[in-house]
């Protein structure tokens, strides 16, 4: 075979649309007929892209990024339309789905988090800022693993270290956003921050707070002045340690946040308390559970009377399913004052 250039021909065929990525591009679920197997497809507008030269852009940084906690990139191609970047399907979905199922774990939020974030201190080690750091876009592997995607809006930093991103997901932005138009790996780290935030607390609590804003202003205040997200609104199970490690990433000065991502995972890793407490939430009922193999222990509390909230806390033994009630933390009679520090010294169970 003589050295030179070829252009060959990729086949796909489209099963269906998994995510809407925004105006300039779309996401399909795929089946590559050349490997029979399953792919995701992102479909990019090419006249939304000023420069063609700039066509595999994302590609490039995807392959470029290599590393076990990046979704890695296939292969790039185009039509006349059109640029295809085709990438691994992960059935499992993005944490964004999964915490819209269930609330995790401390445990499985830690995990996931030096995870992701290994993968974005990669990135930064390669001069790249990501600059869309959410739930959206940390999918989550066959094997349970947390991989960092979607480098649209990746930029490569200047010899200083700074970068200008030409979007922004503006229901997650960090105070700088609106003061100065270059960015540094800062930047990354307090959406890492906010991401852990959501995970921690629920995506109903994130967007709950979000609902409030009655207009841009409002919340560009808000985000501005620390307000949002609130800095002491976490549940109860939560390390205190564990929120001020949150609130350090979340800080308002750039100064203050961590240093880098390596020193954030350093810090995720030290904490050891409630890492296995599950919370459930019902329309008046709060519940927390968690299994240390030998029992099963539940703090149930009850919000149904504002006046009258009750506590239930029981232990279950897994072998004989025998169920007796902890009497020191069960309680009645508690009002909005007093419910959060019984619930708390029951989680310490």
């Amino acid at each position: 075979m003589p050295l030179g250039l070829y252009t060959t021909e990729l086949n796909f065929e489209t099963i269906r649309e998994i995510g809407q990525e925004g105006k300039n591009s779309q996401v399909f679920l795929a089946h590559d007929k050349q490997l029979d197997g399953e792919i995701v497809v992102k479909k990019i507008k090419k006249i939304k892209i000023i420069n063609p030269t700039e066509y595999y852009d994302e590609a490039k940084k995807l392959y470029t990024s290599t590393h076990s906690n990046v979704v890695r990139v296939n292969y790039g191609c185009s039509d006349a339309d059109h640029v295809y970047i085709a990438m691994p399907f992960y059935k499992n979905g993005s944490l964004k789905s999964v915490i819209a199922k269930k609330h995790l774990t401390i445990r499985e939020i830690i995990r996931y988090s030096i995870q992701f974030l290994s993968g974005l201190h990669h990135i930064h080690s390669k001069g790249l800022i990501h600059f869309d750091i959410k739930p959206d876009n940390i999918l989550i592997s066959d094997s349970d693993e947390a991989h960092l995607s979607d480098f649209g809006l990746t930029k490569a930093m200047n010899t200083f270290g700074f970068a200008s991103p030409e979007q922004i997901y503006s229901k997650q932005v960090p105070p700088e956003t609106f003061t100065s138009s270059d960015k540094t790996i800062h930047f990354d780290i307090y959406l890492a921050g906010l991401t852990i935030y959501r995970l921690l607390n629920g995506e109903s609590h994130f967007h709950n707070q979000l609902a409030v804003f009655k207009s841009q202003s409002d919340y560009i205040n808000s985000v501005s002045t620390g307000n949002f997200p609130s800095r002491t609104d976490y549940l109860p199970h939560i390390p205190l340690k564990l929120q001020r490690i949150v609130n350090k990433a979340l800080s308002i000065n750039i100064t203050d946040r961590h240093k880098n991502v390596l020193e954030l995972i350093n810090e995720l890793s030290d904490v050891e308390e409630n890492l296995d407490w599950r919370f459930f939430a019902g329309k008046s009922t709060e519940q927390w559970e968690r299994n240390n193999g030998t029992h099963t222990y539940k703090v149930e509390v009850n919000f149904g009377n504002p006046k009258n909230i009750s506590i239930i806390t029981t232990k279950t033994n897994n072998t004989t399913i025998k169920t007796q009630h902890e009497k020191a933390h069960c309680h009645n009679n508690l009002n909005s004052s007093n419910v959060l520090s019984k619930i708390k010294q029951a989680l310490k169970l």
